[in-house]
C-alpha cells in the first residue's frame, strides 16, 4: 500500500476509532501510525487508553505495535467472544500484551496466562499486564508441540517473528533462541482445570502443534479462537480437530471455534 493511501486508510478509521477508543487515544494512534508510514522521528514508546480498557499500554514508536493496537482495540476482532462466558484464558503469542489486555478488560472476572516468545516484546508485554496483579501472569517461552530448543527467526517486524527448530538458509536470521513447549504443559504451568479460551497467535506454529497429538490436552479446552498462516497451517487445524463438533466464525483474521466438544457416535 502507498504511502497517500495508508495514511487515507488510517484516516477512514477515525469514526469507528474515536467510537471504540476515545479521541485522545485515536489522535495518539494516528500519529504513531503516520509517523512510521513518513519516518519521522519520535519518542520510542508511547502510553495510550482506550475508553473500555481498565489500565492504559505502552506502545513503541515505528513498530508493529500501532498496527496491532488497530487489529486489537479499534477493529475488535475478538469482540464475538463477549457473548461467552470465559475465566480462564491461555494467551499464545500474547505480543505486548494488547490482546490480553483486552481480554482484561472484557471479561473482569478472567485470569491469563499470557505466553510470548520474543523477549523484547515480552518485556513490554509484562509491563502492559502488570497494572492487572494476579488475574494477569506471563510467561517467556514458545508454543511448540514437544519441550526443545528453538530458534527464533527474523522477520520484517517483531510481530512476525517465527520459531523453528531447525534453521533453514542464512544463520544471520536467528535473532535468538528460546525454549519451546507444549501445550500440556503450558496448561500445567497457567494452573488452569479447565482454558476456556485458547487464543492462538504464533505466526505459523500451529501446524506444528496440530501435526502432532492433542488428544491429552484438547479435551481441556472448551473455546479457541486462532489466526491462521496459511491453507498449510488451516487445513492441519481444521484436520485435527475432526472427532469435535464446534461453532465456527471468523473475525477479521482469526477463526473462532466455540463450545468444542467431543462428537458422539449415534
Amino acid at each position: 500500500m502507498g504511502m497517500f493511501k495508508q495514511i487515507k486508510h488510517i484516516i477512514k478509521l477515525w469514526p469507528n476509532a474515536i467510537g471504540k477508543a476515545g479521541l485522545h487515544a485515536t489522535l495518539q494512534w494516528t500519529f504513531s501510525r503516520i509517523q512510521r508510514t513518513l519516518h519521522i522521528p519520535s519518542p520510542k514508546q508511547f502510553l495510550v487508553r482506550p475508553r473500555f480498557l481498565a489500565h492504559p499500554v505502552r506502545l513503541r514508536a515505528r513498530t508493529s505495535d500501532p498496527s496491532i493496537f488497530q487489529e486489537v482495540m479499534i477493529e475488535e476482532e475478538y469482540l464475538p467472544l463477549t457473548t461467552l462466558r470465559l475465566k480462564t484464558i491461555l494467551d499464545l503469542g500474547s505480543n505486548i500484551g494488547l490482546s490480553s489486555a483486552w481480554f482484561l478488560s472484557r471479561f473482569p472476572e478472567a485470569e491469563v496466562f499470557a505466553v510470548e516468545a520474543e523477549a523484547e516484546n515480552y518485556v513490554v508485554c509484562c509491563q502492559n499486564l502488570a497494572k492487572y496483579g494476579w488475574r494477569a501472569r506471563t510467561f517467556h517461552g514458545a508454543a511448540w508441540s514437544k519441550r526443545i530448543n528453538l530458534a527464533l527467526l527474523r522477520s520484517s517486524s517483531a510481530a512476525g517473528n517465527s520459531v523453528q527448530e531447525t534453521p533453514v538458509g542464512d544463520s544471520s536470521q536467528v535473532l535468538s533462541h528460546v525454549q519451546g513447549w507444549d501445550l500440556a504443559s503450558l496448561i500445567e504451568m497457567s494452573g488452569f482445570h479447565q482454558v476456556d479460551l485458547l487464543k492462538i497467535d504464533i505466526e505459523g506454529a500451529e501446524d506444528e502443534i496440530f501435526r502432532a497429538d492433542i488428544s491429552y490436552w484438547l479435551p481441556f479446552v472448551r473455546n479457541i479462537c486462532i489466526e491462521l498462516h496459511g491453507q498449510k497451517c488451516r487445513n492441519t487445524f481444521f484436520g485435527a480437530l475432526t472427532g469435535y463438533a464446534f461453532e465456527h466464525s471468523r473475525s477479521g483474521s482469526i477463526d473462532l471455534c466455540t463450545n468444542l466438544r467431543l462428537e458422539t457416535s449415534a
